[in-house]
């Protein structure tokens, strides 16, 4: 026969100690000797934590789920492999029920119903979720975190901070310090002779009052061992009352002393001492961040044999009587003796009563310890993940920079930093600071897809290289290896292996928009448009505020000069990120193709604003004030681009069709051949320059871009 819960504690020491093959083993042996819900749950644990998700989901749905932590893991096990009806299932659909019925889980449930809701497309029941989960526990970052990526209006001065309704970590640690009382405690060996002889309070090895929960142990200098909340991961479980106690033809007396004795009378004290110095190393245990949270059932009550000091605590059990153990009867106590006990009771209960009345007047609550301070760091990062998340970019470094210098030297804050000057198109600033994040954390992945993008731009093919090179080696599973790879050969130019990697990435994390969103963008090169479109939508659909994506559908639009769908899609992507002067000159030439003159130019006089060092939106400006009529203004940007980008042929094109226009031949002539010598393919072979000189073709040759 096997008893379930020395056992359990040793499968959770196990996966404490990531020994999960160990555990995994151990746990299929009690669980096929005690097939119940929870050595189920235990076993599901083990699989999963092995990564043996299919084993797990498999196991817990035969069975009907009570345990809410159970439910849990199913939910988790089946939102892992897509069954996404299962997990709603196992959780419920009513946010209020499940709140009630997974207590302190409850947040994390609800963040699991939040990512079921948001993959389904219910994007309003997974906002309520996230919002729900951020009240029963501030701490939930993700939540907060998916609320913005959503771009749901959320104050994080709301969010992160103490509310009524907070009492997760306080109940917690009740319900840890309540359950300490309940730990094991060994004894010294009682040798065997010691059975059959004769039993009297003089000849007990121990003074220790012990209870049903107590071990006995053949090692003699074991003292206290915190057996239940470090070891068992689960605090707490209502042990039974053979807790630790192996069934044994005949076990050892375990002899309570009565307080009729007077030599007891003097242990008293003593042994109380004793008692609350142990649980008080207990309680330090008990507080260790190695000890993991999972109840699996109702708290048990506080134990009131340890510090009680009711005489009948004291008095010896019935079921310990046997008719083959004989007990000599105590002498009655002295009056002397009988005062010295009234004496002790009397001291011991009222030193009981000023613990309470101590404890009463300083109630455990969240404002006594760091959790404060921890949820004023996470209101400033909030304010600065916001500001990111609805791409304020210039307010989010500053809000970023302005945290503490322990955390803006870190590499998550680092990166945002970093992200947020790519969304600006500063990427030599973005580029330095993911330098300096490779220079100390080599292993990490987080944010080297927007360092690869940002080389990319900057058209630093050896540093690209070698950053591909480094991530493959460190992780090939990890789908923004193969991204930063894709970016490399993209480079490159060498599209098929380009297009090649990115599949490889969006194989490893179909769920990774970005992703989509490069590999659209590669077959747009490619001049694959519907292979490209469907890239494209599929990243729209994983996160609808990818304006990535949207910039791409319009761009494909453009190619196709479906100017009105174009400009129906840049302006979804200009709703999501207003700040971006790339997305506002794509609206322009839109605008520009419809005939929208004054609009078009309005819109790019606002792109040249928003980024004043970008030449792309100059020179589009330039091309719309030459279709407008207004060469004069147009040769004014197109010579500050000739200043800032001297080997750009589009440049020189347009210069000459300037002067062709304001009748300067022989300086038309100079810049059309200077274009055809800086891109003879593109210029001289499609008769570009041939037309610029044509005089049937003059008219109309500065209406075309």
């Amino acid at each position: 026969m096997i008893v379930q819960e020395p056992l359990q504690v040793i499968v959770w020491d196990c996966l404490n100690n990531y020994e999960y093959e160990n555990a995994v083993f151990l746990a299929e042996r009690l669980h096929a000797e005690i097939a119940s819900e929870e050595t189920a749950f235990l076993l599901g644990t083990c699989y999963y934590r092995a990564g043996r998700v299919n084993e797990t989901h498999h196991l817990l749905q035969n069975l009907s789920l009570t345990l809410p932590q159970a439910r849990f893991l199913l939910a988790k096990c089946s939102i892992d492999l897509k069954s996404y009806k299962d997990a709603e299932i196992a959780l419920g659909t009513n946010l209020d029920i499940v709140i009630s019925e997974f207590g302190e889980q409850a947040p994390y449930a609800l963040q699991l119903l939040a990512k079921i809701y948001s993959i389904t497309e219910r994007k309003s029941k997974a906002a309520e979720a996230h919002r729900k989960a951020l009240s029963l526990n501030p701490f939930m970052w993700k939540s907060f975190t998916q609320l913005c990526n959503m771009g749901e209006k959320i104050e994080p001065s709301q969010v992160f901070h103490v509310s009524p309704e907070f009492s997760f970590g306080v109940s917690t640690l009740v319900n840890l310090v309540n359950n300490s009382e309940n730990i094991s405690v060994t004894t010294p060996f009682i040798p065997n002779n010691s059975i059959n002889n004769t039993v009297t309070p003089n000849n007990v090895p121990t003074r220790t009052p012990m209870n049903m929960s107590t071990s006995i142990t053949p090692d003699s200098q074991m003292t206290v061992k915190r057996m239940h909340s470090v070891f068992s991961g689960v605090a707490p479980i209502p042990f039974s009352p053979s807790f630790g106690m192996l069934p044994m033809e005949e076990s050892p007396v375990m002899y309570t002393p009565t307080l009729t004795d007077s030599n007891e009378q003097k242990a008293i004290p003593k042994i109380v001492n004793s008692l609350r110095a142990h649980v008080g190393q207990l309680k330090d245990a008990v507080f260790s961040p190695s000890a993991p949270r999972c109840t699996l059932g109702p708290a048990p009550r506080r134990s009131s044999r340890l510090f009680s000091t009711n005489n009948s605590s004291y008095s010896v059990k019935e079921n310990n009587k046997s008719p083959s153990r004989k007990f000599v009867a105590p002498k009655s106590p002295s009056r002397k003796n009988k005062q010295r006990t009234a004496k002790n009771v009397k001291s011991n209960t009222e030193t009981n009563e000023r613990t309470k009345s101590s404890e009463a007047s300083t109630p455990m609550t969240p404002k006594n310890s760091n959790v404060v301070t921890m949820l004023m760091l996470l209101k400033e990062l909030g304010e600065a993940y916001k500001s990111l998340a609805f791409l304020d970019c210039k307010n989010a470094i500053k809000q970023f920079q302005d945290v503490s210098q322990k955390q803006a030297s870190s590499p998550w804050v680092l990166t945002m930093i970093a992200r947020a000057h790519y969304e600006l198109a500063q990427y030599e600033p973005a580029v330095k600071i993911f330098d300096d994040i490779r220079k100390h954390y080599r292993c990490r992945t987080e944010g080297m897809d927007i360092f690869s993008t940002c080389l990319w731009h900057l058209q630093k093919e050896s540093q690209l290289s070698a950053l591909a090179q480094e991530l493959v080696e460190l992780d090939r599973n990890n789908a923004i290896s193969w991204l930063v790879a894709g970016n490399c050969f993209s480079l490159h130019k060498e599209r098929e292996t380009a297009l090649k990697f990115f599949k490889r990435a969006v194989q490893i994390n179909p769920d990774a928009a970005y992703a989509h969103a490069l590999l659209g963008l590669e077959y747009s090169v490619a001049e694959e448009t519907d292979k490209a479109l469907s890239s494209f939508r599929t990243a729209v659909s994983i996160d609808p505020r990818n304006y990535v994506a949207w910039f791409g559908i319009a761009t494909v639009y453009a190619r196709q000069e479906r100017w009105k769908a174009s400009e129906v899609h840049i302006r979804r992507a200009l709703a999501i990120h207003p700040y971006s002067g790339v997305l506002r000159c794509q609206l322009g030439i839109a605008q520009a193709s419809l005939g929208k003159m004054d609009r078009a130019l309005a819109t790019l006089e606002r792109a040249v604003a928003l980024d004043t060092d970008n030449p792309l939106c100059r020179f589009h400006r330039a091309s719309v004030l030459l279709r407008a009529g207004r060469p004069q203004d147009a040769l004014i940007d197109l010579q500050h681009l000739k200043d800032i980008a001297p080997r750009e042929s589009s440049v020189y094109y347009l210069l000459g069709k300037v002067h062709d226009k304001l009748g300067n031949s022989h300086l038309s002539l100079m810049h059309f051949c200077w274009a055809s010598n800086l891109d003879p393919k593109s210029i001289s072979g499609s008769g570009h320059i041939k037309e610029g000189f044509d005089p049937s073709k003059q008219e109309d040759s500065s209406e075309r871009t």
